[in-house]
């Protein structure tokens, strides 16, 4: 049986996809993460293989363990997540995401996601390489 997910976050939920849809279209950027989109969500972006990729970057302790499906889950600095459509997408293209280091979120079907304990952007830059090993890290954008 599945979790009810609360309207306002299912809301957030679609306003944070149709963000990750219309950055997939930005000309490609190495690595990039955007201002917020909506209260403590940004966009990570970078490319692969000529390919961009995003992801959505969640801070907010209550959105966190709404997409982790457990109010009782640790505190956390962040969620980086990325949707199985995309990842599909990708690996169409030749563009391999480590699913194995992703886990299944139990409240958004078809959302992946990794947890960090410290967030900061040599944090993210890792990640994101190890999560797409063909991604670029260079000229990354100032993350604050």
């Amino acid at each position: 049986m599945s979790r009810r997910v609360p309207v306002e976050f299912a809301d957030k939920v679609s306003t944070v996809d149709t963000a990750v849809a219309g950055e997939r279209q930005e000309p490609r950027r190495t690595f990039h993460v955007t201002e917020e989109i909506r209260p403590d969500v940004r966009l990570v972006a970078t490319q692969a293989a000529g390919h961009p990729v995003v992801f959505s970057l969640w801070t907010d302790e209550r959105d966190v363990a709404e997409l982790c499906g457990d109010a009782a889950y640790p505190a956390t600095a962040g969620l980086l997540a990325i949707d199985k459509a995309q990842v599909a997408h990708l690996g169409r293209e030749g563009v391999i995401i480590d699913l194995a280091s992703l886990v299944r979120s139990e409240t958004v079907p078809g959302l992946y996601y990794t947890l960090f304990d410290h967030l900061s952007e040599q944090a993210l830059r890792r990640v994101v390489a190890a999560l797409v090993p063909s991604s670029h890290g260079a000229g990354v954008d100032e993350f604050g």
